[in-house]
């Protein structure tokens, strides 16, 4: 696998995935570990939804840092919801908010779940 020597966000499924140790991660194990490892507030807050596990979110969560939604991202994630609007191919507000973090932050986001961000232009995918 190629060097991921870039910032990367990991998205909620990742995260997840992370903490269950599944396989789908550990294909990407090894980039990651070469890499700035962000996670945005919105996926902090997903995984606080959860009712399980709340002890090994606490213990990831200080072990990356946390990318918050900002102005710049505000304005950026309006940008993105009008112009999927506009192409009938809107996605959940959640990752819309995933999306305009990484691209104001310049990082690549790392999700399982292409299909919902693969339509939002300059969000660079793994």
């Amino acid at each position: 696998m190629e060097k991921l020597d870039q910032k990367i966000c990991l998205d909620t499924d990742v995260v997840i995935s992370i903490l269950k140790g599944d396989d789908r991660f550990h294909s990407l194990l090894d980039g990651v570990l070469q890499s700035e490892v962000f996670i945005s507030v919105v996926t902090l807050f997903e995984l606080f939804l959860r009712d399980t596990n709340l002890k090994d979110i606490e213990e990831f969560r200080e072990r990356v840092v946390i990318l918050n939604f900002d102005e710049s991202a505000s304005r950026r994630a309006s940008a993105i919801y009008k112009s999927l609007k506009k192409k009938g191919m809107l996605v959940g507000t959640s990752d819309i908010f995933i999306a305009a973090i990484c691209i104001v932050n310049n990082c690549k986001l790392v999700t399982f779940n292409k299909k919902d961000f693969e339509n939002i232009n300059e969000l660079k995918l793994i």
